[in-house]
């Protein structure tokens, strides 16, 4: 499975073109393979695109997906029964790349959005191509990590 995960990125390093918004699925690389090798290289294909475009743009704050360190998919702030809003992007600007950062969840990222409701932070990055979740009360603090 390394392999072909190798073998996809570099047909995706190689052609430029593949990257664009709809990329076409190589079928002819296919051919006469099983339909478990088949299942393996369109899932490891998808992943290549995605990461050439940077997690197809919900990364935020831009940067190169390539880099080791902390990288925000999502941010809200608020409940789940009054108003949230979404903090993705100015979070994504001050942590991604950054092995830690502390997280302070409290009304200073955008206003109070439920007002008499307790909030909480629900953050999901990537750290080293795998996926973490905190949910932090608000008023309270967690360091996002990645090592």
């Amino acid at each position: 499975m390394k392999s072909l995960l190798n073998l996809v990125l570099g047909l995706a390093l190689s052609a430029p073109a593949l990257v664009h918004a709809d990329p076409q699925i190589p079928e002819q690389m296919m051919r006469g393979r099983s339909s478990q090798y088949q299942d393996g290289f369109r899932d490891g294909f998808r992943e290549a695109v995605q990461m050439m475009n940077n997690g197809g743009g919900n990364m935020g704050g831009g940067g190169n997906h390539w880099e080791r360190g902390i990288r925000i998919i999502s941010a809200v702030y608020g409940t789940d029964r009054g108003g949230s809003c979404d903090l993705t992007r100015k979070l994504a600007h001050q942590a991604n790349g950054k092995k830690t950062f502390n997280f302070a969840s409290n009304d200073s990222w955008c206003g109070d959005p439920a007002v008499g409701h307790v909030k909480y932070a629900n953050i999901v990055f990537s750290c080293n191509g795998r996926e973490h979740s905190e949910s932090i009360r608000q008023e309270r603090s967690s360091t996002l990590r990645c090592y």
